[in-house]
């Protein structure tokens, strides 16, 4: 994967979370949701020389992972 991949993948699985977190789903639902953000950012690298961005906070601008 590649870092714009990454990054489109982590705003469509926040934005799918939120709204069964509103819509309170089934936990197995969410769960899958979660389990999906976790690999995605396992497949990170937390850098790119096309975008660089800043890690704040310690959470990867990329994926949103707490480094």
């Amino acid at each position: 994967m590649n870092i714009d991949e990454i990054m489109v993948k982590h705003a469509q699985l926040e934005h799918d979370l939120n709204l069964a977190l509103a819509t309170m789903e089934r936990k197995d639902e969410i769960r899958r949701i979660r389990e999906e953000i976790l690999n995605n950012q396992d497949h990170c690298p937390h850098f790119s020389e096309k975008y660089n961005f800043a890690i704040i906070d310690g959470v990867c601008p990329y994926c949103g992972k707490h480094l």
